[in-house]
């Protein structure tokens, strides 16, 4: 409980592990949507579960892509719990096509700055404020349901964005502003008025927590300048 006497719940958001978007050819996967975790990502995922062993949850959600389900299994290895499936936390969809007049530096490495602007896609794809809508409906559905007090979702770093946008109010501004690691963890506190059930606060206690690497000693670009870079790499 609060002090003012709100009841208190806890999510624990995390962000899969690492995945390889691009073939050994240097061409970006077909299906997006079908990467499984890599060595790096499965390392990670472990590494986040010894760290998470000993806090207690009492339900978990994953988007239901492979990633988020095999990182959830990870995570929570060793506890009798049923993982759920919420498809409204699938990761923002790119084109099915890759487009040969994209700009890497715009269209792929900073694509996220331009969130805010209207009409903005994600790679050509599924508009950012579309996108923020289906992931602040998700959120909100989850709050209404009364039957989780710490929750623990899995979802992707689009996903996690939109969601600390939500929380912050940062809104779409967010996707820019804000990096998730691969296999980070956020930890985010709600206090929900214990009559009505309405939200009073918001508080985020952590922010891409990662087990390897807590100090981000190894990581000096988000994952869109890393994918570029890759494509550049292969271009040259």
């Amino acid at each position: 409980m609060s002090l003012d006497g709100a009841e208190r719940r806890r999510m624990y958001l995390f962000r899969h592990g690492a995945v390889d978007y691009v073939d050994a050819s240097g061409k970006v996967v077909a299906d997006t949507g079908a990467v499984v975790l890599n060595d790096k990502g499965r390392a990670e995922a472990d590494a986040m579960g010894r760290l998470f062993a000993d806090v207690a949850v009492d339900r978990a959600v994953c988007s239901g892509l492979e990633r988020t389900r095999e990182t959830a299994t990870r995570v929570l290895y060793g506890r009798n719990m049923e993982v759920e499936i919420n498809a409204a936390l699938n990761e923002i969809h790119s084109a099915t096509d890759q487009q040969a007049d994209f700009d890497l530096f715009r269209d792929v490495a900073y694509c996220h700055w331009q969130a805010g602007e209207h009409g903005s896609r994600f790679l050509g794809g599924e508009l950012y404020a579309e996108f923020y809508g289906r992931v602040s409906a998700a959120m909100e559905a989850i709050l209404a349901d009364p039957d989780w007090h710490n929750i623990a979702l899995f979802a992707h770093g689009g996903t996690n964005a939109a969601i600390l946008g939500w929380v912050t109010g940062l809104g779409l501004n967010a996707f820019g502003l804000i990096d998730q690691a691969t296999g980070c963890l956020n930890v985010i506190d709600f206090d929900v008025d214990s009559n009505d059930r309405s939200l009073r606060r918001k508080v985020i206690r952590g922010m891409n927590i990662t087990a390897g690497d807590p100090a981000k000693g190894g990581r000096h670009s988000g994952d869109l300048e890393a994918l570029a870079r890759q494509l550049l790499r292969f271009a040259g």
